[in-house]
């Protein structure tokens, strides 16, 4: 959220646009053209860790969004902002030796952090743009042999159009730890990111 904050300050001190349009699109949530709303992550959405990083290589995860629910509905610096928290599934490893699924909930938002998938638009009013990111945290929250944690990050992303994506490149790290073993694979911006693709 720090990043979020940083973004605004930026934006609102070098915009020196004052238009006010307020195209709603039906995605959008409100608020303007480029702020999409939550339904455009809803479906399924697959790719494959890049083949440059070990461990973990190429190993195809899945996510299936379900349903949202709005967590906070304010604004910032003047802009209107919206966070959604969604109930869905996510899986690694999809038809590999190591397939493990866990669900993430609205309802774990905001205490314990964990199996949550937060997405957060702000409406940039004096520009029209929106900014948004993704939060990914999904990890096992039952004690076994294999521990799995995966941390990731999308954004923050200037959008300027309502047109919503239909790959999310992921950035941050996994982390499996095997009977004490314990692996981890990092992924970074604009370099080795996880690629997911809508289906």
């Amino acid at each position: 959220m720090l990043l979020t904050g940083l973004f605004i300050t930026l934006i609102t001190v070098l915009s020196c646009s004052c238009k006010d349009e307020n195209t709603d699109d039906p995605n959008s949530g409100g608020s303007g053209a480029a702020c999409w709303g939550e339904n455009w992550l809803i479906g399924t959405w697959e790719g494959t860790t890049p083949s440059t990083v070990q461990p973990f290589a190429n190993t195809k995860i899945r996510i299936v969004f379900n349903t949202a629910e709005l967590k906070i509905n304010d604004s910032q610096a003047g802009n209107p902002r919206k966070v959604w928290a969604y109930n869905g599934t996510l899986t690694w490893d999809v038809g590999g030796a190591g397939e493990w699924s866990m669900n993430f909930a609205a309802g774990n938002w905001p205490d314990p952090d964990i199996n949550v998938i937060l997405f957060e638009c702000i409406q940039m009013t004096a520009i029209n743009q929106g900014m948004a990111n993704i939060s990914l945290r999904i990890a096992g929250v039952v004690q076994q042999d294999i521990l799995h944690s995966i941390d990731l990050e999308w954004g923050p992303l200037g959008l300027t159009s309502s047109t919503s994506a239909t790959s999310i490149d992921f950035y941050g790290d996994v982390e499996i730890d095997n009977n004490g073993t314990l692996q981890r694979a990092d992924y970074f911006p604009n370099e080795s990111t996880i690629r997911l693709t809508k289906k």
